[in-house]
């Protein structure tokens, strides 16, 4: 799912001063009469069309807790061989599958000096028009003698202002793709010691206003929140 759209589509669905209605549930007597028991300690999974992890309402629980802590993708669209391994020149320079040469930064803890690498085709979503393919992006791989570690942010002049992700699961960050103006929030997970990197991006809004009904949770707007706030999430 593009960044930009999801955003605007879920300030549409859920405006500021407005919320999801709760009547029918009877959740505010409930939570009035037990305001502990709003979801805390329950996981909820959503399969769906995956999740924007950088929406603000899905980032804590009621509690601080992480709200979204794993993520699966059981189509494979994500997928990408990192089996490849390479190692730097003399001038700290990578040679990607794709070609480009990656000056690698000297912060990039690597003990090993293996650098394992992908190629990754980007479709951006089009529901009504054949998918457009945008740049082919490198994904390099490493293990920095703690964690597992990737890069796909290749495209970048200067990888020093490329995000670092390790698995997803692990510290719970993620960050924004941008190729040709498009944006989409991502995270990841490095599977097989290195040979399989795992790419993980909504493909549309559905999932997101799935999450958000079940379990949003606004520190300030209440009134916004989903029917278990307290409960984490499983996509």
């Amino acid at each position: 799912m593009l960044y930009q759209k999801s955003k605007t589509f879920l300030l549409n669905l859920f405006p500021p001063k407005s919320y999801i209605p709760k009547d029918a549930t009877q959740q505010s007597i409930f939570l009035s009469k037990y305001p502990k028991f709003d979801g805390r300690g329950i996981k909820i999974a959503i399969i769906d069309s995956g999740i924007d992890v950088s929406l603000e309402e899905l980032q804590k629980t009621s509690e601080g807790h992480p709200k979204i802590i794993d993520c699966f993708d059981f189509t494979g669209a994500g997928d990408v061989e990192t089996s490849i391994i390479k190692e730097l020149d003399s001038k700290n320079i990578l040679i990607g599958l794709s070609g480009r040469k990656l000056k690698i930064p000297k912060e990039w803890k690597n003990p090993s000096g293996k650098w394992k690498l992908g190629l990754k085709k980007i479709f951006k979503p089009n529901i009504v028009k054949t998918s457009e393919k945008l740049p082919e992006i490198d994904c390099i791989v490493w293990f920095n003698g703690q964690k597992w570690c990737a890069c796909i942010e290749t495209y970048k002049t200067d990888l020093k202002k490329a995000k670092v992700l390790t698995n997803f699961r692990d510290d719970h960050e993620y960050d924004i793709l941008t190729l040709k103006k498009q944006k989409m929030a991502y995270c990841i997970t490095v599977k097989n010691y290195g040979n399989l990197l795992e790419i993980f991006t909504p493909y549309d809004h559905h999932g997101s206003c799935v999450a958000q009904i079940a379990a949003a949770y606004f520190s300030k707007k209440s009134e916004k929140n989903g029917l278990a706030p307290g409960a984490q999430i499983i996509w």
